[in-house]
């Protein structure tokens, strides 16, 4: 009997696992995110600095305000440093991470797909399919995809309009 029940229990946690993994959704592809993103730059993170903020929702939640440094310009005006906003962050001791959001520190470098922020500044196109973290290869850190890869699809047409 007690088999039943684990062979029961084993099956309720794969038929969960199977449906939370559909409701995530089919993977945005990097043309189809440079095709709807205003800017395409490759940055290196200058500054961060977070703080509390209310967002559309009247939620109070952290975000982070985070300098960056342009080193490259794929699609979108040419400018020397942009501000982006994200949710997420540190405030004193108290530290906010967003599932869909990858934390940023000073350092990191990344290809950003950005959208203009009705605030100022920009964030990310798609919330953090708009952040694709470099690693020191120049690969998206936890992928095969390389820095040259994502310059051929842009280049390609595919966030040139």
């Amino acid at each position: 009997m007690s088999v039943m029940r684990t062979l029961f229990a084993v099956s309720l946690v794969c038929l969960g696992a199977a449906t939370a993994s559909a409701s995530v959704g089919p993977e945005v592809d990097i043309a189809t995110r440079a095709k709807g993103a205003k800017n395409v730059v490759v940055v290196t993170v200058v500054d961060m600095q977070s703080t509390f903020d209310v967002n559309e929702y009247g939620d109070r939640l952290i975000v982070s305000h985070a300098l960056l440094q342009v080193d490259e310009t794929m699609k979108g005006a040419r400018e020397q440093v942009v501000t982006v906003t994200v949710e997420g962050g540190t405030v004193g001791d108290l530290t906010l991470e967003v599932s869909d959001m990858p934390m940023m520190v000073k350092g990191d470098r990344a290809v950003m797909f950005l959208d203009a922020s009705n605030r100022g500044g920009y964030v990310p196109h798609g919330r953090g399919l708009g952040v694709l973290k470099l690693d020191s290869g120049n690969r998206v850190a936890g992928t095969s995809l390389t820095l040259d890869e994502i310059r051929n699809i842009v280049a390609q047409g595919a966030g040139n309009e």
